[in-house]
């Protein structure tokens, strides 16, 4: 066993590691609080050993920049209100978005703020429970995005790497196409719409493609590169996707409606 004592219990470790989402949504948002950026780290070890599951450690050690960027956009958006018509928000959100992904030449469209409003699970208007539903999902997206590995691919536009915010319905729809099943190894990337923060896979990137045998496959492709500090070594993502033998070809999206 290690020397060194932790501030956080490890009791509050195991717990962690043996919780829900929502238990651990809690926690960690009370952690974040008081906790140091060492400590967090020192906690996002922990946990990982114990669970054995790496991809814990990046969703903890995002957790204090999750919360403060959120209550920051919350308190700009609301200016005190308890609620706020959609319509009125959009443009905020997409401007915190591009400050967290550090974009600024791709703006979100229409269809990514349809999704975005589901996933709020609103409808005229975003109160604070739904604004931070949305935000528990969309912030590891930008944060995913910020990094050089991925960065450059949202910023495309000629090839599209990836199209947009679309859900796995759609791309099953694009790929499986009016005319047919498209050709084996034609492929989409997605953000899984499932999978919001602290999920181990929040802000990962899911490939969907026409296999060998010509039925629609979903991927999860490991990020455990762009969270590290040192990215110097990485080969390109568009490179590595390539490289696949399954995959030769960009899809694009056909939207059902």
């Amino acid at each position: 066993m290690s020397s060194r004592r932790s501030p956080i219990s490890d009791m509050t470790i195991f717990k962690y590691s043996l919780s829900g989402l929502n238990e651990r949504s809690f926690m960690l948002k009370e952690i974040a609080l008081s906790a140091s950026d060492n400590e967090l780290s020192e906690f996002a070890h922990q946990v990982s050993l114990y669970s054995g599951c790496s991809h814990h450690r990046h969703q903890i050690s995002i957790a204090k920049r999750l919360i403060e960027e959120g209550t920051k956009a919350w308190n700009s958006i609301s200016q005190n209100n308890h609620k706020i018509r959609w319509e009125d928000v959009v443009f905020e959100i997409e401007e915190h978005f591009m400050k967290v992904a550090c974009c600024s030449s791709r703006s979100l469209t229409q269809q990514d703020f349809e999704l975005l409003r589901r996933i709020a699970g609103c409808r005229e208007y975003l109160s604070q429970e739904k604004f931070e539903k949305m935000w528990c999902w969309l912030f590891p997206v930008a944060f995913t995005l910020s990094r050089d590995w991925i960065n450059a691919m949202w910023s495309s536009t000629s090839p599209k790497w990836i199209e947009g915010f679309i859900t796995k319905e759609e791309a099953e729809f694009s790929l499986q196409g009016p005319r047919g099943v498209q050709e084996p190894g034609t492929f989409i990337l997605r953000f899984p719409t499932s999978r919001s923060w602290p999920h181990p896979d929040a802000g990962s990137l899911i490939v969907t493609y026409v296999g060998s045998d010509c039925t629609l496959h979903h991927r999860l492709l490991s990020l455990e590169p762009i969270y590290c500090e040192r990215e110097t070594n990485v080969k390109p993502l568009q490179d590595m996707l390539l490289a696949e033998p399954e995959l030769s070809r960009l899809g694009r999206i056909i939207r059902s409606h």
